[in-house]
């Protein structure tokens, strides 16, 4: 077997950076006897040459972009992270005809279409399997696996924050505080955790992921978004009460021509496939018309699955350089919602349970059936009363107009919660 060079230049070397570094030395020979690849890292951009990194060749580092930039290597891999200096020094290599790897989700979802458009028009590949659930495959599913495939429907549970405070509060009965302390103090969760907790995090892995399986150029913004703050200890215990669990899920659908997004908590049957998804786990469940149903999971972050992707990227750029097409050919729109039809879960603070009756009564008057109500003590929050209401098939249309009707009654005390139900 005829040996391939390939010189590397390696921008970041944080976590992902040095688990990269970590398993190019740990693997080259068995890359060299299963691939015939030989990789070679020649130069690493880092911003304090002091800091220790342990297992790294200090004489590869250094603070200089263009010693790494333009050193006669063949292929770039970006893990600093952000969108700049990250996307000049992607357009850069790029444009000068190197390969490019990338972790960087926050960028790729927010320009990855001109990125890989530019990649397409020099001639060159842009692998950022690891820009999306961490060392499970599947952007390279979805962009040669599945591609004899029309792809009907994607969803998945793509933060593994949310998953893993979502699993403790149901697992360890724990609140939402509780759990997401234990989440930063394990090292799952940040010391702000807002754009995991709040959804953002998975609208954008969505929309990466959505352009290549629905070929669909889709604005992050556009995604309606929800997180999982305003869940509680007894919204978890109500729902396993009747069967489901709840989880962050993220989902893309092909409707009527576009694609449907959405991104929020869902309620989920016990039976169903992400139901047993649990922890930092990530896991995504994609349908198409050829395979049926095909479920993705594995751990979604850390140094070495998310290495462990950028490394897949690169020994396939060196074996086949495979490109991905992004012309405008067939592609198709993204909208805001379907709005189909679904059950939902409801839950109101109320100062007296006598408020079920009211409140019942507006769901019927806008005629939303509801499947059961109940009035309950709130146990992790002894202040309030609680009414749950658990619907029958309606619009997320006709569900918003009834919440607006019941605010108007003045019997609420704190935020509501509204839930989808999937089937």
């Amino acid at each position: 077997m005829n040996t391939r060079q390939l010189k590397i230049g390696l921008l970041g070397c944080g976590n992902v950076g040095r688990g990269l570094v970590e398993l190019v030395n740990r693997n080259s020979s068995l890359i060299r006897q299963r691939m015939g690849v030989e990789l070679g890292i020649t130069r690493i951009l880092v911003r304090d040459l002091k800091k220790e990194r342990p297992g790294v060749d200090r004489s590869l580092l250094t603070i200089e972009p263009g010693k790494v930039l333009d050193n006669g290597c063949n292929l770039m891999i970006e893990v600093i992270g952000g969108i700049e200096p990250a996307r000049e020094f992607i357009q850069h290599s790029l444009s000068r005809g190197k390969h490019v790897v990338t972790a960087n989700k926050a960028l790729l979802a927010l320009d990855g279409f001109h990125l890989m458009q530019a990649a397409e028009t020099h001639k060159v590949c842009l692998g950022f399997e690891a820009s999306v659930c961490g060392g499970i495959p599947i952007i390279r599913a979805l962009r040669s696996g599945l591609v004899g495939n029309n792809i009907q429907q994607l969803s998945g549970i793509l933060n593994g924050t949310c998953n893993y405070i979502l699993t403790r509060m149901s697992e360890d009965r724990l609140n939402f505080d509780a759990a997401l302390r234990q989440a930063q103090t394990q090292g799952f969760a940040e010391a702000d955790p807002s754009l995991d907790i709040d959804g953002l995090d998975a609208a954008q892995k969505l929309k990466i992921l959505s352009e290549l399986a629905f070929h669909a150029q889709v604005s992050t913004s556009s995604i309606p978004v929800e997180g999982i703050r305003d869940i509680t200890l007894d919204d978890i215990e109500a729902a396993s009460d009747m069967g489901y669990v709840i989880k962050h899920v993220a989902t893309a659908e092909l409707v009527r021509g576009s694609v449907a997004l959405r991104a929020a908590p869902v309620m989920l049957p016990k039976t169903h496939q992400l139901a047993g998804v649990h922890d930092e786990n990530n896991a995504v469940l994609v349908r198409g018309d050829a395979v049926g149903e095909m479920l993705f999971s594995g751990k979604g972050a850390g140094s070495l699955p998310t290495a462990s992707a950028v490394l897949s990227d690169v020994i396939d750029i060196a074996c086949h350089k495979n490109r991905f097409s992004v012309n405008s050919e067939g592609r198709v729109s993204a909208s805001v919602s379907d709005d189909q039809p679904s059950k939902y879960y409801i839950r109101f603070a109320v100062r007296e349970p006598s408020a079920i009756g009211r409140i019942t009564t507006v769901f019927t008057r806008n005629g939303i059936e509801v499947s059961r109500a109940a009035a309950v003590w709130a146990r992790s929050n002894s202040t309030k009363h609680q009414v749950r209401v658990l619907t029958l098939p309606s619009t997320r249309k006709a569900i918003d107009t009834t919440l607006r009707a019941v605010a108007q009654l003045g019997l609420e005390t704190g935020r509501n919660l509204t839930l989808k139900v999937a089937g």
